[in-house]
C-alpha cells in the first residue's frame, strides 16, 4: 500500500503546495482523500481521475473539497458517464454540495452525471475495492471525520484530517504502519478557545507517541513553517516526517517504509530513502 501526498497546504493559498489531497494505493484500489484547492491538477499528472476506485471527503470546508469542481471537467460533457466515480462525503455533506453546480453557474446534474455522490454513515466500514475504510470522529469547527485504511495484508493507514486535540484518536489509531496527522498550528493560542479545531506540531507528535505510531506523516501546515518544523522533528527523533508534495510512502512487507519523492521534488532523480520500521508484535 502506498501513500502519495498531491497537496499539504492548510486553507491559506501556499506558494509551493496545494491544499489537502493524498492518494493511496494498493493492488487496483486508488482512493483521493480530500481534494483542496490545486489537488486536481496533481492528480492529473499521474492519473485520469476516471480510473479513481473513489474520493472520501472528511468535512465540507473548502480547503478540502472544493477542487472537485474543476476534477468534474474531466469527464463527459452534456451527458451521463457511464461508469460514475463514488464521491463519498460526509453526513449532511450532499447538500452543501448541490449548491456548488448552482455556484460554478452549471446545471443542477452538473456533478450528479459523472460523479455518484453519497455520504457515508461515519459508524460502518465499508469496502472499497480490495480496501477496507473506517471513519473516525475528528474535532473541528464543523462535524468532520478522519479514515483509517486496511488493506488485506493488514497494513493500516490512518488519516486524522483537520483535528484539535483528540484523545479519542489514539485507540483506533494504536500502532498503525501510518499515521498522517495535521499541524496547522505555531501555538495552541492561535486556535477558537472554547471549541479547539487543529493542533500544533508538538501537540500532533504528542498524539503520535500515545498511539504508537510505526511511522507519521505531518501535514496541513503552512510552507513558511517548514524548516522550523524540519528542525522540531530532528529533535524529536521519532519516525516522523514532513509532507511535501509528491512525497510517497510505500508500506510494504516485512515493515519496511520506502520514502520517494518523484516529480516536482525539485531533483532531476527521485531520491528513495529506506529504513526499517518497528514491526508490529
Amino acid at each position: 500500500m502506498r501513500l502519495t501526498v498531491l497537496g499539504c497546504g492548510p486553507a491559506s493559498p501556499q506558494p509551493d503546495t496545494p491544499a489537502s489531497g493524498l492518494l493511496v494505493e494498493s493492488e487496483a484500489t486508488t482512493i483521493l482523500l480530500d481534494c483542496g484547492q490545486g489537488v486536481a491538477g496533481q492528480l492529473l499528472r499521474r492519473m485520469e481521475p476516471a480510473r479513481l476506485s473513489a474520493v472520501i471527503i472528511g468535512h465540507m470546508h473548502a480547503d478540502h473539497f472544493i477542487d472537485l469542481s474543476a476534477l468534474r471537467y474531466r469527464f463527459n460533457w452534456g451527458e451521463r458517464t457511464d461508469a460514475r466515480l463514488p464521491v463519498l462525503l460526509p453526513p449532511g455533506g450532499r447538500t452543501r454540495f448541490a449548491e456548488l453546480a448552482a455556484v460554478v453557474s452549471e446545471r443542477r446534474t452538473f456533478f450528479d452525471d459523472a460523479f455518484e455522490v453519497r455520504e457515508y454513515d461515519p459508524a460502518v466500514e465499508e469496502r472499497i475495492g480490495t480496501l477496507s475504510v473506517a471513519y473516525l470522529p475528528g474535532r473541528h469547527y464543523v462535524p468532520a471525520w478522519g479514515v483509517a485504511i486496511t488493506d488485506p495484508a493488514g497494513r493500516r493507514i490512518v488519516y486524522a484530517g483537520d483535528t484539535g486535540p483528540n484523545p479519542d484518536l489514539i485507540e483506533p489509531a494504536s500502532e498503525a504502519d501510518l499515521l498522517v496527522l495535521e499541524a496547522t498550528l505555531t501555538e495552541a493560542a492561535e486556535d477558537d478557545p472554547v471549541r479547539r479545531g487543529h493542533l500544533t506540531l508538538d501537540e500532533a507528535l504528542e498524539h503520535a507517541t500515545a498511539a504508537r505510531a510505526q511511522r507519521t506523516l505531518i501535514t496541513h501546515y503552512p510552507s513558511a513553517r517548514r524548516a522550523a518544523m524540519e528542525a522540531r522533528l530532528k529533535e524529536y527523533g521519532g519516525s516522523a516526517v514532513l509532507a511535501r508534495p509528491d512525497l510517497s510512502i510505500e508500506i510494504a512487507p516485512p515493515g519496511i517504509a520506502e520514502h520517494r519523492y518523484g516529480r516536482g521534488s525539485g531533483s532531476s532523480q527521485p531520491s528513495v530513502r529506506r529504513v526499517r520500521a518497528a514491526t508490529r508484535g
